[in-house]
């Protein structure tokens, strides 16, 4: 007996004393009986008298297992057919048995591989494969028998770098507990004839075979070219560099950028300063006046009520007293020896021996850890961790400490609550008037021309809802998952924390209302947990 799978479509011939009948079974919606298979069978075993448009009709209309006479002749025999099938790719043969009939002859592993001969077809033949095809016969269905060889694409060319492409700096603590601000190792530093870049070259692929034993041709890995800018050159794949200074990454091309240093102050004799590489000053930045720098600042005198914009790192060695109009962005971190009267904004971390009475905003950690390590004043808010030796001060200064969430994100979390709380309420109005109309339809029987336009309408703008709700939810969900990691933040405190000072730790907020010495402060479901430090 054959074992079939019952879920696939298949067909079988059989005598009975009145004629010849046909088993057919419909399987499941990707594998279908064709007309072809069974009058190809009927037609090369010499059956001619059937009824070929009975078979079609039951065919289209097959959903269950049916079992009807096609013809009122007997048929001693019908032989196994074997058809053979190339996929376009050239790639795969796959054989269709149709079954025998009586005394019909079953076709064998030998002479699987004898047609597959005749049709040209020579590399790839598995014949052990064959031979258990053979043993486990399936019928009306596609099995592969021959498999060819797919060729193997190239490697991409890629390039090495040989400095630091994400370079982090961390001020150096002192024995005497005071932060050293000379040596932060800021700057990527190269020297001419530094080699900076090795472009690494694309590999051949690996050609392959079709079944008829024709080569297939590959295409070569796609070559990386190795780009260059200011004060660099390319020599044999290798990117050099033709000057001393900061090497980076801009548009990806490498370049090694010049040092503008100012040897005074930044004022009336030098103006605002706009430059795209890192700017170093020697002196004072003035009241009124602004740095702009694609790469970092750095600033040894005091800076007062000036903005300075960095792309990456700002470093005020003297501090910045910013008298209410003082401001400080930067994408990467900032450190000062001070803090006071300012707001400061920065991508990375923040490094200070004092805040005082500052609105400061971090994605990271805020670090107050020199000689004072004193926080007292403004508001402090920090994605992670916000570390000070003291919080506040003993006459109650009114001080806020936010750490866990950053407030930009929290904007956006706001905002996309509100938009799927919209985006919801209009998908229900439209899932409503689809229903009233489909329901009115299924009544009348028709609609008129307008409440079909009106139907249509509805549709299509329910569609358009959805994928937006859709997409909302998912960001909502990913911002839900940050936030429980954002509600991760801490507070550390070497001294104390004194009345006055408002702790908020992701949602949970915590009033301190006596003096509170060493301690951490963490989120503990819906609490400040304060342990000891």
């Amino acid at each position: 007996m054959i074992s079939m799978d019952m879920n696939e479509a298949y067909y079988n011939l059989f005598n009975k004393e009145d004629g010849l009948y046909i088993r057919i079974f419909p399987g499941n919606d990707d594998e279908t009986i064709k007309l072809n298979d069974i009058t190809s069978t009927l037609d090369n075993n010499k059956i001619l008298d059937y009824d070929k448009e009975l078979i079609a009709n039951q065919l289209t209309m097959l959903k269950e297992e049916k079992e009807f006479k096609i013809s009122n002749v007997i048929a001693e025999s019908i032989d196994e057919v074997m058809n053979i099938n190339v996929s376009n790719d050239k790639l795969s043969v796959y054989i269709r048995f149709s079954p025998a009939v009586g005394q019909g002859k079953i076709i064998t592993s030998s002479e699987i591989i004898k047609g597959l001969k005749n049709n040209n077809i020579i590399y790839g033949i598995d014949e052990d494969k064959i031979k258990q095809i053979v043993i486990d016969k399936k019928y009306n269905k596609n099995i592969e028998v021959v498999k060819g060889l797919k060729p193997i694409k190239g490697k991409d060319g890629k390039i090495e770098y040989l400095f630091e492409t994400n370079k982090k700096i961390k001020p150096k603590m002192n024995k005497n507990g005071s932060v050293d601000y000379h040596k932060l190792n800021l700057i990527n530093n190269v020297k001419k004839g530094d080699i900076l870049a090795r472009l690494i070259p694309e590999e051949e692929g690996i050609p392959g075979k079709n079944v008829y034993g024709e080569e297939i041709t590959t295409s070569k890995g796609k070559a990386k070219k190795l780009y260059f800018g200011k004060n660099t050159v390319v020599r044999d794949g290798v990117l050099f560099a033709l000057s001393d200074g900061q090497v980076k990454i801009d548009n990806g091309k490498i370049i090694v950028l010049d040092y503008l240093e100012i040897s005074g102050n930044i004022d009336n004799s030098t103006g605002d300063i706009d430059f795209l590489g890192t700017v170093l000053v020697r002196g004072n930045v003035l009241t009124g006046y602004s740095i702009k720098a694609k790469g970092d600042v750095e600033v040894s005198g005091a800076v007062e009520g000036a903005h300075i914009v960095s792309e990456g790192n700002i470093i005020l060695h003297s501090g910045i007293q910013g008298m209410d109009r003082g401001v400080i962005e930067a994408k990467g971190n900032v450190i000062a020896k001070y803090i006071e009267n300012s707001k400061v904004i920065s991508g990375g971390s923040i490094h200070s021996d004092a805040i005082l009475h500052s609105d400061i905003s971090c994605k990271e950690e805020i670090i107050v850890d020199g000689k004072k390590g004193l926080i007292s004043g403004g508001t402090i808010r920090s994605g992670i961790e916000v570390s000070a030796k003291v919080i506040g001060s003993h006459m109650g200064t009114v001080t806020i400490i936010d750490v866990g969430i950053d407030p930009t994100f929290m904007d956006e979390y706001i905002q996309i609550q509100q938009d799927i709380k919209k985006l919801t309420d209009e998908e229900n109005k439209l899932t409503q008037i689809i229903n009233l109309l489909n329901k009115r339809k299924q009544i009348e029987g028709n609609l008129d021309e307008k409440k079909k336009q009106m139907l249509i309408n509805a549709t299509r703008g329910k569609i358009m809802i959805s994928s937006k709700l859709n997409n909302s939810n998912k960001r909502y969900i990913e911002m839900m998952e940050k936030l429980d990691n954002k509600n991760k933040g801490r507070i550390k405190v070497l001294g104390s924390v004194y009345p006055g000072v408002r702790v908020s730790i992701g949602s949970v907020k915590y009033y301190v209302r006596n003096e509170i010495k060493s301690c951490i402060m963490i989120q503990d479901g819906a609490d400040i947990k304060i342990t000891n430090n």
